[in-house]
C-alpha cells in the first residue's frame, strides 16, 4: 500500500456540501477519507478507471499517515438540496458520465455476473459540475458494488430530475426525466419510472424489517405519490 512521506503534509479543509461521510477533508489538490469496509474495491476500480481512461472519478494515490485514502481533488460545485431545480444543460451532462462510467466497467472482473459496477448514490450530491459540464463522480463508499444499469442510473433520475418533489411540477419532472433517458441512450422513461417506484418499495420494506418507523413512514408516502402521479410521468414519453 502506498504510504505518503511526511513532507507532503500539509493543513486539512473540511470539505462543505450535502451529507458528507464523516471524516472527508480536503487537503492542498487532495481529498482524504476514512477506509471502510469495501476499500480495496474501490481501490481496485478506481485504478481500472484511470487505467481505461475515465477521467469521470478520482485518482487513489495511496494511504496517508492518518490511515485516510488519498485521493485527487476536483474543483468545481456539488448540488445539493430539495428540489435541487438542475439545468438542462448539467443533467444532460451529468446523465452521458453515469453512462461513460457503466460503459468503463461493463464486462469486467469488477462486475463480477451483474451488467456493471453501480455507484449506488448517484446524484447531483455526488457528481462535482465545473459550470455546466459534469467532470467527477465522488463519493466512492461501501455501497459501491457489482449491480444493473437501470438501477443505478435510476437512481440518478429520481435525485436530478426532481421526482417526487411536490414543489416541481409532474411535466417538468417528467421533461427532466426523459432528457436524462434521452442523454443515456438506452432506456425508456417509463422504465425508469418503474424502478424509482420499485426503489421506494423497497425502501420502504427494509425500514419495516428493521423497525425504522419514521423511514417507512416517508417511504409508503413516497410509494403513494408515484402511484398516484406514475402514470402521469409516463404519458409524458
Amino acid at each position: 500500500m502506498k504510504r505518503e512521506p511526511e513532507q507532503m503534509r500539509v493543513a486539512e479543509q473540511k470539505l462543505a456540501g450535502g451529507a458528507q461521510t464523516a471524516g472527508v477533508v480536503r487537503v492542498g489538490a487532495t481529498v482524504r477519507r476514512p477506509l471502510h469496509a469495501r476499500s480495496d474495491y474501490v481501490h481496485d476500480l478506481l485504478g481500472h478507471l484511470e487505467q481505461v481512461g475515465f477521467a469521470g472519478a478520482p485518482r487513489f494515490l495511496g494511504i496517508d499517515g492518518q490511515g485516510r485514502e488519498i485521493l485527487t481533488y476536483f474543483e468545481g460545485e456539488v448540488v445539493v438540496g430539495s428540489p435541487v431545480r438542475m439545468s438542462d444543460e448539467r443533467i444532460i451532462s451529468a446523465s452521458r458520465l453515469i453512462r461513460r462510467f457503466h460503459d468503463a466497467t461493463a464486462g469486467t472482473a469488477l462486475a463480477g455476473r451483474r451488467e456493471i459496477v453501480a455507484h449506488n448514490d448517484l446524484g447531483p450530491h455526488n457528481i462535482v459540475f465545473d459550470g455546466d459540464e459534469a467532470v467527477s463522480i465522488i463519493d466512492w463508499d461501501e455501497d459501491v458494488g457489482p449491480g444493473h444499469r437501470l438501477v443505478d442510473f435510476a437512481h440518478a433520475v429520481w435525485c436530478c430530475a426532481d421526482v417526487c418533489e411536490g414543489e416541481v411540477e409532474v411535466a417538468e419532472q417528467a421533461r427532466k426525466a426523459r432528457l436524462m433517458c434521452e442523454a443515456y441512450g438506452r432506456f425508456t422513461l417509463a422504465a425508469v419510472i418503474d424502478e424509482i417506484t420499485a426503489r421506494f418499495h423497497r425502501a420502504q420494506a427494509d425500514h419495516t424489517r428493521h423497525g425504522r418507523d419514521q423511514g417507512a413512514a416517508i417511504f409508503a408516502e413516497m410509494v403513494r405519490w408515484m402511484e398516484e402521479h406514475g402514470p402521469a410521468l409516463k404519458a409524458s414519453a
